[in-house]
């Protein structure tokens, strides 16, 4: 996946639908996606329309934000 450079548009990241969302996190699925999108929590996303699509690397970062528990130390 190509990095998007601080001041970079948008349109130069990779987007994703909710599907591919959906394909890559094991057992998410598109209701509870579309619930968080209602409550504005989950992952940031544009919409444009209909559409709705999620920056790739945005998704990385939340969900390493997701992680508990452990020690990465050990």
């Amino acid at each position: 996946m190509t990095e998007a450079k601080p001041g970079e548009p948008v349109l130069n990241k990779d987007l994703l639908t909710p599907d591919r969302v959906v394909a890559l996190i094991p057992g998410l699925k598109l209701k509870l996606l579309a619930e968080w999108r209602y409550k504005k929590t989950g992952p940031r996303y544009y919409k444009v329309g209909r559409i709705i699509l999620y920056p790739f690397d945005d998704l990385e970062v939340w969900f390493e934000g997701l992680e508990r528990g452990g020690d990465p130390d050990d």
